[in-house]
């Protein structure tokens, strides 16, 4: 790996990206959770979001309804999600968190909170705010793509 002052911008965030997955994946490997990084992650998503549909969850993650279908059984037969019909459009199907899908979330944010904990750790409030600014920022751009 190059120096600071050589690598490239996109780089250094493509080896941040990278290192801070592969290091929440061998965290979750040291639990007992069975659950793989998209299932988890997919119950971070159905826990924020507003009467969370299938369809939302696709529009999201950005894959195909199929995928994300597959998905969702998955975690209804592990009795990680429920599915209530909506109540207002008796097409759609609510989808919320078990208690079971409860407590795995609670782990996977506990990693994950470990994990950002030890990357900021000799980082200040200020140089972590600026760091959030531009994050948001990055975000914002692309989506207005």
């Amino acid at each position: 790996m190059g120096s600071v002052r050589t690598m490239k911008f996109n780089d250094a965030l493509f080896n941040l990206l990278n290192t801070i997955r592969n290091t929440i994946l061998s965290e979750i490997k040291n639990t007992p959770l069975a659950l793989a990084p998209m299932q988890l992650k997919s119950l971070k998503i159905i826990s924020q979001i507003d009467a969370c549909t299938g369809q939302k969850l696709t529009d999201f993650l950005g894959r195909d309804k199929a995928q994300i279908n597959r998905l969702i059984k998955e975690l209804v037969e592990n009795d990680l999600v429920r599915k209530v019909q909506s109540e207002e459009d008796k097409r759609s199907q609510i989808l919320s968190l078990t208690e079971s899908g409860k407590r795995a979330l609670e782990i996977f944010v506990e990693i994950e909170e470990r994990v950002f904990f030890d990357m900021l750790k000799d980082v200040s409030d200020e140089e972590k705010e600026i760091f959030k600014k531009l994050v948001l920022t990055f975000k914002h751009n692309l989506d207005e793509r």
